[in-house]
Order: C-alpha cells, then sequence, then structure tokens
C-alpha cells in the first residue's frame, strides 16, 4: 500500500496518505557514491550540525555529484507530478549513525515552511536500507488532510497515543511525502547506520 515501483504509481500514493516509497530508484553503485561524497564532503564543513558528539545534518553537500543527483530526472519527474516544473529546491544529508541520541518528535515539515501548505514535496534517497531496528520514520497516514499542532520540542520522541506506519525501504528507494504529513522517528539504538539524502522542492 505504501510502496510502488514507478514514479506516477508513488505521486498518487503519496496524495492518498502523504507519504509513499518507489522501488530501487537507484543503483547500488550510485548509492556507494553517494555516500563516499557525502563522507568527503563532511571535512571542514560549517553546515554540519553535531549533537551529542554525532554528526547528524549537512546542508548543501559540496560535491558536483551530489548536486547532479539532485537534479537526476528520476527525482524531477516525481516533483514534476507532484508540484510541476518551476521549484525551488533545499538540500539536506541525515547521518544517523549507529547509536546516535537524535530523534525527532511527532511533526509536520510545514513548521519550518509556515503557510507553504501541500505546495512542498520532500523527496529523499536512502543511502541505507531503513528498518524497524534502525529507526525508520514513522509517519500518519492521510494526516497531511487534518489540522496539527506542532510541538515545542523537535527533538524529543513522544508517542503520546499515535501510531504510524514505520516507512522501511532498501537502500537506493526514493522516499517522497507530504510538507503536512505528520511524521516522526525515535532514535537509532541499532549497530547499523541509517544514512539518507533529502531533496526538497516548493512550488513558485
Amino acid at each position: 500500500m505504501y510502496s510502488a515501483s514507478n514514479a506516477t504509481t508513488s505521486v498518487k500514493i503519496c496524495k492518498t496518505y502523504g507519504f509513499a516509497r518507489m522501488e530501487g530508484a537507484f543503483s547500488k553503485d550510485e548509492v556507494d557514491k553517494m555516500r563516499a561524497e557525502a563522507l568527503l564532503a563532511l571535512h571542514n564543513n560549517s553546515q554540519l550540525e553535531v549533537i551529542n558528539g554525532f554528526p547528524t545534518i549537512m546542508y548543501h553537500p559540496n560535491s558536483e555529484y551530489l548536486q547532479a543527483i539532485s537534479k537526476d530526472p528520476r527525482i524531477l519527474e516525481v516533483v514534476a507530478l507532484h508540484l510541476g516544473d518551476n521549484v525551488l529546491q533545499t538540500q539536506q544529508w541525515y547521518f544517523h549513525l549507529p547509536g546516535d541520541t537524535d530523534e525527532f518528535a511527532w511533526h509536520t515539515d510545514e513548521r519550518f515552511r509556515p503557510g507553504v501548505g501541500d505546495y512542498y514535496l520532500q523527496t529523499a534517497v536512502l543511502i541505507d536500507d531503513w528498518t524497524e531496528e534502525n529507526s525508520c520514520v514513522e509517519f500518519i497516514p492521510k494526516s497531511h488532510k487534518e489540522p496539527f499542532n506542532q510541538s515545542n520540542e523537535l527533538r524529543k520522541f513522544e508517542r503520546n497515543g499515535k501510531k504510524g506506519v514505520k516507512l522501511t525501504g532498501k537502500a537506493g528507494d526514493l522516499l517522497m511525502w507530504s510538507n503536512q504529513v505528520v511524521h516522526g522517528s525515535e532514535r537509532n539504538v541499532s549497530n547499523k547506520s541509517r544514512m539518507y539524502y533529502m531533496n526538497g522542492y516548493e512550488c513558485v
């Protein structure tokens, strides 16, 4: 129900449930190169966020290869089907190393882009497999169609009686989700990393 193997079906699922997974969008060789490029870009990067000693988020990784991936037709086809061709882009790279303490409360991405509504689409290329053990992101289906009060504390996950779908996936899958869908994640307590390369696109 929550995954697909082509862009058109994935976008339909995303519009219905607020999130979707397009299977096998990128090859193992491409994913391995993305990982290597991200690690090389860490050196002296002033835009790297570190939480409790763990590198967590890097904004705008300085890599021609990663810049090219953000404009890859496999991603832009999804974006065009969802938002059209006239978009602005933002980039983030998440590391989530084994045992790191980073977690995210239930939230929608609209907390970072108030007033944008559903005119923003987040995408993520999985660099590692996403499993329940390494704390894949949990989404609440169809919550993008309902109002949501944001938590004051973004980096503290509390379930508060809510239960969603833990969106597992394989390295190379392309995830997408609405600016308004409610999601969150617990800390990674496994011995596996959970890296992913996010590119967001906003209508202009």
